[in-house]
């Protein structure tokens, strides 16, 4: 009975080393990144598209369009952006990014009063800050097609610097939790055998 509980609990921590070691879904690096559209202060603001961020200097809000393709996000329940906030509006500044699907449908993930610095700010893909409804209810990872970035200044007046890092879909952080616990189970049976 030992040896079952044992050889069960070693393959349910293999199974959840593989998901923790999945590859994570990367929409965009920002390496070079060029925008379809610009939008606000954004068609006038100073842009560089360097070799690893995508940086706006601007004041008021701004936004962008960039078509993607179509992007396979499935099984990931996470959004992950980084950016760096710098120039100007320190608690102010909203970092925001829209998801598009092939029927229309659009996420919207925004995260308000950020303080200047390099910041990773995630959003549980399900629990977005608003929504557009498309064809079909709800967002289709499976064919993300259309990407909006944006910086809402909030009250701020001045100019702001907000460099795009990188974006991507990863697995829920609790899911290494679950791991762990299950480290853990397995080294107290390990210790009554």
């Amino acid at each position: 009975m030992k040896r079952t509980a044992r050889i069960s609990l070693g393959m349910v921590l293999g199974l959840a080393s593989v998901w923790l070691t999945r590859a994570e879904v990367v929409i965009a690096t920002f390496d070079n990144f060029q925008s379809d559209a610009l939008y606000a202060s954004w068609a006038n603001a100073t842009i560089l598209s360097g070799p690893t961020a995508y940086t706006i200097t601007a004041s008021g809000y701004g936004s962008n369009w960039k078509y993607l393709g179509t992007i396979d996000g499935r099984g990931y329940d996470t959004v992950q952006l980084t950016v760096t906030l710098s120039g100007g509006g320190d608690g102010f500044l909203g970092p925001i990014v829209t998801l598009k699907d092939a029927d229309g449908t659009a996420y919207h993930y925004a995260w308000y009063g950020q303080r200047l610095g390099s910041h990773v700010l995630t959003r549980r893909v399900d629990q977005p800050s608003w929504t557009e409804a498309g064809g079909i209810p709800g967002l289709d990872l499976a064919t993300l097609t259309h990407l909006h970035l944006q910086l809402d200044p909030g009250g701020y007046a001045g100019s702001y610097t907000v460099s795009f890092e990188d974006l991507r879909l990863v697995p829920e952080p609790s899911v290494f939790a679950l791991a762990c616990l299950g480290g853990m189970v397995w080294m107290c049976l390990r210790r009554r055998a």
